[in-house]
């Protein structure tokens, strides 16, 4: 079971992909000594598919050199289809001109996130898009939304440090949008209606290029405000999918709510989980509110974002006062890594600094795994620069003091362990 925390890195001016705002060597460095084992990297059409039907394969080998780089130093990349407002020429980002069919809506005065709500404009871009009608190239949007991750999936296929896909950033249910907000199941006939088809499509695109990493389909936007659920389909009925989701409640209380609402779509569908956007602020009760929300709900997340909540500028080094402070106490933090077991129960408390984990030597998918099959927990040096300790039940550390990188292994005949981390310790 892989439990990652990470960040987002989504370059949304052009040309459009991560190393062109600042995105560095030294910055996946940093991330991979702190625990940080996933960025999302953001992909979007303009770049990718700037002409009608033709793919920029430089851009596609921008995003491929910024996965080796993060690589390099043991941190995943999900590859995430970003979008805000449809895109720029409705919106603020996301697909080119030549896919914004907006027929004879007028575009309104109104910006992100408003423009969702507002602008005719915007939300018959998304409609035509769940149409799938058919662009100047005479191919249905949704053939070329698919097309895109083809040229994607044929690059990236045999990078084992890519996690997955993100299959597309907070869709809007276009023009007929009100039941998703006002219903508290959402609009389950358009999950399946829309959603599903063009997830699917997507889908048998990657597939069909050979590659098997994982897929997240994304619920309406609205379902991040924690005021509905969500139907959506597991995306292409896929055994290697699920569900990304954001967290932005409508009232910090509702923070709860989303996840659980998450949580309880995996149960239901048996659609993998994870989180792939929340904070958005600088504010340190926020930050420790919601990651432990999510941690004590065993939900692998990804921070939005790295520039500029956790660095303040791209193109310097993410040390000193290029730092977060309030995000980097926050979010710097002991959490399992990689359980040799099905996760129970964790209890993270970035202020103190201390966690506590339980897991069962049982495989989720049935059986169980032998003693010496190793659990790796992240124990950041900058969490714990003056030394840890442990304590364990069940099993027994077997990496040195203190170090980054906490291994421990269950016991024979152990069925549960416990490990509980805290500051102090001796690191001879």
């Amino acid at each position: 079971m892989l439990l990652v925390h990470g960040v987002n890195m989504v370059n949304k001016n052009p040309p459009y992909y991560p190393s062109a705002a600042g995105f560095s060597d030294a910055d996946a460095e940093w991330l991979g000594e702190n625990g940080f084992r996933v960025v999302r990297v953001g992909v979007l059409a303009t770049g990718l598919m700037p002409s009608p039907g033709i793919v920029d394969e430089g851009y596609v080998q921008q995003t491929l050199a910024t996965v080796k780089s993060l690589a390099a130093h043991g941190v995943f990349s999900l590859i995430d289809f970003h979008q805000d407002g449809f895109g720029p020429t409705v919106g603020s980002d996301g697909f080119p001109g030549w896919m914004t069919l907006t027929g004879n809506a007028q575009k309104a005065d109104a910006g992100f996130p408003t423009y969702y709500l507002q602008d005719p404009a915007v939300q018959q871009a998304f409609q035509s898009f769940w149409d799938d009608d058919r662009g100047p190239d005479d191919a249905g949007l949704e053939e070329d939304y698919a097309l895109m991750f083809s040229a994607l999936a044929k690059a990236l296929a045999g990078e084992s440090f890519v996690l997955g896909y993100d299959l597309f950033n907070e869709p809007w249910p276009g023009d007929v949008w009100s039941p998703c907000l006002d219903d508290p199941t959402g609009c389950p006939s358009l999950d399946q209606s829309e959603l599903g088809p063009a997830y699917a499509k997507a889908v048998a695109a990657i597939r069909g290029a050979g590659d098997g990493h994982l897929v997240f389909g994304e619920p309406w936007n609205v379902f991040n405000f924690g005021v509905s659920t969500t139907s959506m389909p597991v995306p292409g009925a896929d055994d290697r999918a699920g569900m990304a989701f954001h967290v932005y409640p409508i009232t910090a209380g509702q923070a709860p709510t989303v996840i659980q609402n998450a949580v309880a779509w995996s149960a239901a569908s048996g659609g993998a989980l994870l989180n792939t956007e929340w904070g958005a602020t600088t504010e340190s009760t926020t930050l420790t509110s919601e990651s432990v929300a999510l941690d004590s709900a065993l939900v692998p997340w990804i921070f939005w974002s790295f520039c500029c909540e956790l660095v303040g500028s791209l193109g310097e080094p993410p040390v000193g006062t290029n730092l977060v402070a309030s995000s980097v106490a926050a979010l710097v933090q002991p959490y399992p890594l990689v359980v040799a077991g099905t996760p129970q129960e964790l209890t993270v408390d970035p202020t103190a600094r201390t966690m506590s984990f339980t897991w069962s030597t049982a495989r989720a998918a049935g059986g169980s795994f032998p003693p010496g099959t190793v659990t790796t927990f992240e124990a950041p040096l900058i969490t714990y620069g003056a030394g840890y300790s442990t304590a364990v039940t069940g099993g027994h550390v077997t990496s040195a003091a203190c170090a980054p990188l906490l291994t421990v292994v269950a016991d024979p005949g152990a069925t549960t362990i416990t490990v509980d981390v805290s500051p102090g310790g001796s690191c001879g």
